[in-house]
């Protein structure tokens, strides 16, 4: 499996991709994943513009509050979905990452699945996971539901940045039993 990115898909750079990431798994419902920030975490401080009468602004050397915990549980299936893709577009990112790229399917993906989308990749010339030739820069999952053995997630990426920007959408399918998806496909 060949990978081809395009300039525009690297330009975001590495702190993008986290934060894509990021946003990705706290787009993730709380019922499986946790989000507790700190009791005692200071507020930010405020960036309003303050007149010569007002107090000064906070002093620049003043800590920013702690990050947010972030957990998921891999029991869940859209969790392992948004595991999956979090990692996967992380790989697809990076020149010369076909090697993890294939270790993740193998882990996450049912060989039914694989062998699809092995055929898909052939038929296309395109990476068959993200449907696409190139990484995208940013990801979303959302549950749909589920239903005799299986369950369906939505996978949103996201290609380009600001008016740029656009989407497509993936439906995945996970077998209950075992937790691997078992077929992706364009949902719309």
């Amino acid at each position: 499996m060949t990978h081809t990115r395009t300039l525009s898909a690297r330009r975001p750079g590495r702190a993008l991709l986290v934060a894509g990431t990021l946003a990705g798994l706290l787009a993730v419902p709380a019922s499986s994943m946790d989000y507790a920030p700190s009791e005692a975490a200071p507020r930010a401080a405020t960036t309003a513009v303050r007149g010569p009468d007002q107090a000064p602004a906070p002093a620049p050397d003043q800590e920013p509050p702690p990050a947010p915990v972030l957990s998921g549980d891999p029991e869940t299936p859209y969790a392992r979905v948004a595991h999956f893709y979090a990692a996967y577009v992380d790989v697809a990112s990076d020149p010369g990452s076909n090697a993890a790229a294939t270790a993740l399917r193998a882990f996450y993906l049912t060989p039914a699945a694989q062998k699809r989308l092995a055929d898909w990749e052939r038929r296309n010339e395109a990476d068959g996971v993200l449907r696409a030739q190139n990484s995208p820069t940013a990801w979303r999952v959302t549950p749909e539901g589920s239903g005799m053995g299986s369950t369906w997630s939505t996978v949103r990426l996201t290609w380009g940045e600001g008016k740029d920007r656009r989407y497509t959408y993936l439906k995945v399918t996970t077998e209950l039993e075992s937790g691997k998806i078992s077929e992706i496909t364009e949902k719309y």
